[in-house]
């Protein structure tokens, strides 16, 4: 069964590294102390949300590839490796039109490229707003994330929406989309 996303467009791969390369800016300047700090995600740690993003991108990589990898032991050596062999398998226009095994059913290579974008900014807003770093989304990744947060909610893939204002800012309303409050 093939699983309702609500957007099949392309990410466009030099979008996509931007988007992993903001993320991992913010995950090499995160100090020591911070990484048992609190996260805006689930009432994750910092270091719970970093693990989750890696290994997150990693099924990601797998399920469009096929081919799974042991994850390095350090965390950006880690990162960079997920975020390798995604672009990899993203660039490959049949695997972004081919249906591959997610979760419990299947989905297009494209959305799972979508996702790949969400968890690369949403995550990387998280890391930032818990230890106090700078991060600026990418405008082009949030207009394209707004479209795909607005159709049919995958149970589980996020929290439920929360209010914001009429006039937030693009990445305040997808946020809140997302269940997060910024």
């Amino acid at each position: 069964m093939t699983r309702p996303t609500g957007l099949n467009v392309d990410v466009p791969t030099d979008l996509l590294a931007a988007c992993y390369r903001d993320t991992r800016a913010v995950l090499a300047a995160i100090p020591a102390a911070r990484w048992d700090a609190p996260s805006p995600c689930r009432e994750w740690t910092v270091r719970e949300v970093a693990d989750h993003l890696v290994d997150g991108l990693g099924y990601f990589a797998a399920a469009v590839t096929g081919e799974r990898a042991d994850r390095p032991a350090d965390l950006l050596d880690a990162y960079d490796d997920v975020t390798r062999r995604c672009l990899a398998a993203f660039a490959d226009p049949a695997a972004l039109a081919a249906e591959h095994p997610f979760g419990d059913g299947t989905m297009p290579g494209r959305s799972i490229a979508t996702i790949s974008l969400s968890e690369a900014v949403v995550h990387g807003w998280d890391l930032a707003t818990a230890t106090g770093l700078p991060y600026e989304p990418n405008p082009d990744a949030v207009a394209l994330l707004q479209r795909f947060a607005g159709g049919p909610k995958v149970e589980g893939l996020f929290a439920d929406p929360v209010p914001v204002p009429a006039d937030a800012p693009p990445f305040v309303a997808l946020l809140g989309k997302l269940g997060r409050v910024a």
